[in-house]
């Protein structure tokens, strides 16, 4: 083990989540895996009347100054709702299905990889945005119409068997029922009225694969919430995206208010209220938040730390 890695760290907590994702989860093999760090570590499991919130607040209480997680984008949270601006940094090993927000910091999609670029390799702490609906947070995004619907409605055995490509089949059975909804909101004090399938309110735009985001110039670290509609679920409005998606990889693109395109509204914002959406559902990073408008969608700037490896350029 390089001496220079996680030598910061003498009070290391280790939050498993035994039943994530797909397949049985390695927990012997994860715990081996961390044995070089000693009497440094501290392991915990999530049980069903233990969650990962809970562990995280405890392992605050008891002096962390880094708390390591195994799991999906749902553990992913409840632990960083435990270290929102207390200053313990967390360090991530995805576990889930999508490993939307591993994917979001580059981070190895395979959890035994990502162990050893964590033991391995030198990181850095990245300041995180952390974004809020009513009392509640969101890493990733809050959906409403077709992209809430796709994330609550996947079957759970579904994702257990075909992974990513379950919301994909989702969206697919679902698209072509979806009305347009008339979004009523509140940006930045303005009103605005948008029509569309979907309205996506991002902290991340990672669509679930490497350096893939709904639209490229979406940051969690920029304080700016982005609001993506979807005019229509159509081919042209799926072509645009991936068109933007594909863009993103190969080129940054700076950011901007309404986009000019047909298929998509694009705008970025410190605050969010939507007042009505046509009586579609609502969900944050996949947790149905039902359809109780208005919804007050806010960020708290870099109110998370997450220790990330240092990244290689893309060609590299």
């Amino acid at each position: 083990m390089n001496k220079e890695i996680l030598s910061a760290f003498n009070n290391i907590h280790l939050i498993i989540n035994p039943v994530s994702g797909q397949g049985v989860v390695p927990v012997g093999e994860i715990r081996s895996k961390f044995n070089v760090l000693g009497d440094r570590l501290t392991v915990h499991e999530t049980l069903p009347d233990l969650s990962a919130k809970t562990l995280a607040e405890g392992a605050v209480s008891q002096g962390a100054d880094l708390v390591i997680v195994f799991g999906g984008d749902g553990t992913m949270l409840q632990v960083s709702e435990g270290l929102i601006d207390t200053g313990v940094p967390l360090a991530v090993i995805p576990g889930g299905t999508a490993n939307v927000f591993a994917n979001e910091l580059e981070i190895p999609n395979d959890k035994m990889e990502a162990i050893d670029s964590l033991l391995n390799q030198k990181s850095n702490i990245r300041k995180i945005d952390v974004g809020c609906v009513g009392e509640k947070h969101f890493l990733l995004r809050l959906g409403i119409g077709l992209e809430a619907a796709m994330t609550v409605m996947t079957d759970r055995e579904d994702k257990d068997k075909y992974g990513f490509w379950a919301y994909i089949w989702t969206v697919l059975r679902l698209g072509h029922r979806m009305k347009q909804a008339h979004y009523h909101m509140v940006v930045d004090g303005k009103k605005k009225r948008v029509k569309g399938v979907t309205c996506v309110i991002c902290n991340s735009g990672n669509l679930g694969l490497p350096r893939v985001k709904l639209l490229p110039n979406i940051d969690v670290s920029d304080g700016k919430l982005d609001i993506v509609v979807v005019r229509e679920a159509s081919l042209w409005s799926a072509g645009s995206l991936m068109y933007h998606a594909v863009k993103g990889v190969f080129s940054k693109v700076t950011a901007h208010g309404d986009r000019p395109c047909y298929s998509i509204y694009h705008k970025q914002a410190k605050e969010v209220v939507v007042l009505s959406a046509s009586h579609q559902m609502a969900a944050r990073d996949g947790e149905d938040v039902g359809s109780d408008f208005p919804l007050k969608v806010s960020l708290k700037h870099n109110a998370l730390l997450v220790l990330v490896p240092e990244v290689k350029g893309f060609f590299d």
